[in-house]
């Protein structure tokens, strides 16, 4: 097996692969894919995870029925309820239809991270052929995915929810000034808890992105399984995979500094003839007599998404070199470490040599052919 380059010594073989990609030669279509890559991953725009709100438990159930029966006839008699009442089937099928958008995407993403390592590895981005290549590791990456969120927020609701309740419940909040000490050096307390328990699940969820996937690319093997792999790797270099950690959040903060600076003047540059055609189709419109009505306001939102998705599309494009380096940062991290990983790697100190003539090969998937 090779040498097993440290997490710094990686950083210049990123850069040197991230380079021969996407400048030896400069591919506008390579970049085209790429940026779609970016925003169905999130990549572009920070790799953040959407939230929810908490759900609202009744500390009294279990206690009667009677008691959760009047809360729910509270609920159902609160002012406003008769005029929103009537829009009560379109607000569920709106909720339905965003929980189905949003699981639609989660699902995108999970097979676009085996794109983007496909990618990386080959020189090419495929996204047809790769989205038929990789939905089935998509699939059961998904599961994990959807499995970890869901445990996750359960995880610090009772972390965060348990004092609360206590507190709650042993009066602190009916005579706050009489606890103020212990109210606020609990919430100190727990707001320290809770950042330290957010930032291990951000952690676990980073290795599953970074390390997870690849073991899943190569082997025919559900989360827990793979999981269960990486772990043993990682236990036989502790120190090696904490050195990456800190080194991947200070490479993170420093490339979210410089892309959303770049980001800004971006969209400043792109908001200047946006907002001249908004206008001259403005001027256009009243010089015709159109007037304001549902359709004109419908079509107005339309050009306004469409201009939105362009805006996006061009953030995406932009962060195209940030997107290869840091997944060829963990290729080159972890393939001296993989053995099915580094041995369909090419080397990343070819200066001038095209990425498509590189000896790289595309992935595939365990007992699959090519598509």
């Amino acid at each position: 097996m090779a040498n097993r380059g440290s997490a710094v010594e990686s950083i210049s073989l990123a850069l040197a692969r991230t380079k021969q990609m996407l400048f030896y030669p400069f591919r506008f279509g390579l970049w085209a894919r790429l940026a779609v890559v970016a925003l169905i991953t999130g990549e572009a725009g920070g790799g953040g995870t959407g939230g929810g709100s908490i759900p609202n438990f009744n500390p009294n159930r279990g206690q009667g029925g009677d008691n959760h029966w009047a809360g729910a006839a509270h609920l159902f008699s609160v002012p406003g309820w008769e005029q929103i009442q009537p829009y009560t089937g379109w607000i569920v099928v709106s909720v339905v239809l965003a929980l189905a958008v949003m699981f639609l995407w989660i699902y995108s993403d999970c097979v676009y991270r085996f794109i983007l390592l496909d990618a990386v590895v080959s020189g090419q981005c495929r996204l047809r052929g790769g989205w038929r290549r990789w939905r089935a590791a998509g699939r059961r990456y998904f599961l994990w995915v959807v499995a970890y969120g869901f445990g996750a927020f359960a995880v610090v609701g009772l972390v965060a929810g348990v004092p609360v309740l206590l507190a709650y419940r042993a009066g602190w909040f009916e005579h706050p000034d009489q606890n103020l000490g212990a109210l606020i050096g609990g919430g100190i307390l727990l707001a320290l808890l809770v950042i330290a328990l957010v930032a291990v699940l951000a952690i676990i969820d980073m290795l599953g992105r970074d390390f997870l996937v690849p073991v899943m690319a190569f082997e025919e093997v559900g989360a827990l399984e793979g999981w269960e792999h990486l772990l043993a790797m990682m236990g036989a270099e502790k120190s090696a995979y904490a050195v990456y950690v800190l080194m991947k959040i200070v490479l993170a903060m420093a490339a979210a500094i410089i892309f959303a600076i770049l980001n800004l003047i971006v969209i400043l540059v792109l908001l200047i003839p946006l907002g001249l055609l908004g206008l001259a189709g403005y001027l256009i419109g009243s010089g015709l007599g159109i007037t304001w009505n549902i359709s004109t306001e419908l079509l107005v939102a339309a050009v306004g998404l469409l201009a939105i998705a362009g805006i996006l599309y061009v953030v995406g494009f932009v962060y195209a070199p940030a997107l290869v380096f840091f997944q060829s940062y963990t290729v080159e991290f972890f393939a001296p470490r993989y053995g099915p990983l580094g041995s369909k790697i090419p080397p990343a100190s070819l200066p001038g040599t095209p990425a498509s003539m590189l000896p790289g090969q595309t992935l595939q998937p365990p007992e699959s052919s090519p598509a």
